[in-house]
């Protein structure tokens, strides 16, 4: 698998920040997800996202702003030599603890990944062909190995989202604990508190993870579902 590292320039940076604003508006809120991890650590910025509309003069106005005064690629480059790390010890976990799992997941290792360094704090992905860890990493100091973690966790999700999480509609909730009971199990990486007391648990094991992952995902829903339906 190649691996390659993305810095977004001014105007996909723009685009990326306002795109984040339109979901956080008509969703992300909604979760009480704080919009500052989608945005460079800068008053004005914070100020865009706490109007709930913008008209199309207000965001040309915040437009100028980023892409000539707040956006400078140094930010999204800075932490190359930490990254370049995590990509060391994120490759020698995929080939002694993934590759071996291939085929209990029913799950392909992409011809290419992309590393895509934009602003903001955490990350995201996105599956398929263009297989891509987004890493909002302007506002972050996570050290290598933190990123190796993050990497690691993020590219579980795209193994698994197509042909388990979609295809049996896992929900948001669910699919966080199913990653994160991989991630604990398979490089030692710390469960997120608010999914740890979850219906997942007691079919994602160790176990399942092993021998038929798409199984105990495809069991697991079943369950759910029926659970869901029963009248209480």
């Amino acid at each position: 698998m190649l691996i390659k590292i993305k810095h977004l320039d001014a105007e996909n940076s723009w685009n990326h920040i306002l795109e984040w604003y339109k979901r956080y508006h008509s969703e992300l809120k909604s979760f009480n997800i704080p919009y500052k991890i989608f945005i460079p650590d800068d008053p004005r910025m914070q100020e865009m996202f706490q109007q709930e509309t913008l008209s199309e003069s207000q965001i040309r106005y915040y437009q100028d702003i980023f892409i000539n005064e707040i956006y400078n690629l140094s930010d999204l480059t800075k932490r190359d030599q930490d990254i370049n790390k995590a990509i060391h010890l994120f490759k020698t976990m995929i080939e002694t603890r993934i590759n071996p799992l291939l085929n209990a997941w029913n799950a392909t290792i992409p011809e290419t990944l992309t590393i895509q360094c934009e602003y903001g704090r955490g990350a995201g992905y996105l599956s398929g062909k263009k297989a891509t860890i987004l890493f909002r990493m302007s506002n972050d100091n996570r050290n290598a190995h933190d990123i190796y973690l993050l990497l690691s966790h993020e590219f579980v999700h795209i193994l698994i989202e197509e042909q388990i999480i979609q295809k049996y509609k896992v929900p948001q909730d669910l699919k966080e604990r199913i990653v994160d009971i991989i991630g604990f199990d398979l490089f030692n990486k710390p469960v997120q508190p608010m999914f740890e007391q979850s219906f997942a648990n007691a079919y994602i094991t160790p176990e399942t993870i092993r021998k038929n992952l798409p199984e105990a995902v495809k069991k697991m829903m079943i369950d759910y579902t029926a659970q869901k339906q029963t009248p209480r």
